[in-house]
């Protein structure tokens, strides 16, 4: 089914940043991602031929970011696509502004169809959470209408990753991103989302409660989910899902605990049946003692079978080792201790990735928190489990505060497509000039 019409089928496309030689110059830099975003956002007011769209002004951008230091790339084509006529619409961390993100608020706002919000709840410096001591840190993009990669026409274009507006977490560093396109289930429900964050609505600590107890805001009626294709029309589980893109995402705040089930990493590892082809691979900016749960469970399934490598952030600056467990690597050492008492090594490696990631190679039981789920070929989950590659990436690092109390997102997707190009950035780090194994 294509929601948008034969035209616009849906359709995923990631992208990434690898620099030739990470936290240096621009020259070293690869802006490859937010290159990305900019065609996303020119494709709301201008033709792939360069042509200026008759349409424009009944477009919408909502973005919301954490940081801009040093950005050179994306705040521009903001402005632009206001300039045209294009509704812009920005959400910025309170917790990190910086003067390019003071010079776009400035911007924008200054222009009819600007708008940058920087969100403000007396201790709490996120948008959705009330907990003292939380950011937001979610990194996401909507176009209401642009063009793929490849110039088709497109819908409802929904960017998350991991990626902020330039500097060491924008271009100098290991980043990704996916975008899905013409899914109207997932749009609806990730734009309210969206304007949740802009309404700061007051969900506390437990964003998923607030969307069952308002689940007519989120989503298709039953009609229109039967009429586009989709499995279920309301997203009474607390996070968003279409069977169409295969991809979900669970928002946050969420109360996590390591036996509740609200965690997204440790229901996908829950899920793993291990043996001898099971592979998981980690790349990740850091991984903190708050989530020792997450590494016992890696250790077991590693017992079971499955080979498990990390990458994880060499930082260079000593004034960061108290902030990132007294390491020069961002893994506390009580997670690595963990690792230790496994009868089966875990590898673990230092680079500079940015990304919030892991991939999954194995056979999977259904996903019960998210019971719409099914198999990339559209079948429902055997109960028995079945063989598939998961890719969850997004904005969360293995963190406590990025678990339990930020505005946040993660991403999940069964595509075996979008999990072959992770994987092979997977590879390219592996090639990096600051990748090396870290032995402990």
């Amino acid at each position: 089914m294509n929601p948008f019409g034969s035209a616009k089928p849906v359709t995923l496309e990631a992208n990434f940043s690898r620099p030739y030689k990470s936290i240096s110059s621009s020259a070293n830099s690869d802006y490859s991602l937010l290159n990305d975003l900019e065609r996303l956002i020119r494709g709301s007011y201008r033709q792939p031929n360069g042509a200026l769209r008759s349409d424009r002004g009944s477009q919408a951008v909502y973005m919301s970011i954490s940081r801009m230091e040093n950005s050179r790339r994306v705040g521009r084509e903001l402005i632009r696509a206001a300039q045209y006529g294009v509704e812009v619409y920005v959400i910025h961390g309170k917790a990190s502004q910086s003067k390019e993100s003071r010079a776009l608020q400035s911007k924008l706002n200054n222009l009819r169809h600007g708008h940058f919000k920087i969100c403000s709840k007396g201790k709490s410096l996120a948008c959705l959470s009330g907990l003292n001591g939380a950011i937001m840190h979610s990194k996401l993009l909507l176009v209401s209408s642009t063009y793929t990669r490849t110039g088709k026409p497109a819908s409802a274009a929904i960017w998350s990753g991991s990626a902020n507006l330039g500097g060491p977490s924008g271009e100098r560093t290991y980043n990704n991103g996916l975008t899905v396109y013409n899914d109207r289930k997932l749009w609806f429900e990730t734009r309210q989302m969206w304007r949740d964050m802009w309404a700061e609505r007051n969900v506390n600590s437990n964003y998923p409660a607030y969307i069952k107890s308002y689940n007519h805001r989120y989503g298709l009626t039953q009609n229109e989910a039967d009429l586009y294709g989709y499995t279920k029309a309301d997203p009474v589980y607390g996070m968003f899902y279409s069977n169409l893109a295969n991809v979900t995402i669970y928002p946050t705040p969420i109360r996590a605990t390591p036996t509740n089930g609200k965690d997204p990493v440790l229901m996908l590892l829950k899920r793993v049946i291990p043996d001898d082809q099971c592979r998981i691979r980690l790349q990740q900016n850091r991984f903190k003692y708050r989530r020792i749960a997450v590494a016992q469970k890696l250790v077991e399934l590693a017992e079971g079978g499955c080979k498990i490598s990390g990458v994880y952030f060499e930082d260079d600056l000593k004034v960061n080792r108290t902030t990132h467990c007294q390491t020069y690597i961002r893994i506390c050492r009580p997670i690595l201790d963990v690792f230790k008492t496994s009868s089966r090594t875990i590898e673990a490696a230092w680079a500079k990735p940015h990304d919030k990631t892991i991939l999954v190679e194995a056979k999977l039981r259904r996903n019960v928190y998210n019971p719409e789920e099914r198999l990339p070929n559209g079948n429902a989950w055997p109960a028995e489990g079945a063989r598939a590659t998961v890719v969850q990436a997004g904005s969360a690092a293995l963190t406590g505060s990025n678990l339990v109390g930020s505005d946040e997102i993660t991403t999940e997707t069964t595509d075996p497509a979008i999990y072959d190009a992770y994987l092979d950035h997977w590879k390219a780090i592996l090639q990096s000039r600051e990748y090396q194994n870290y032995p402990y």
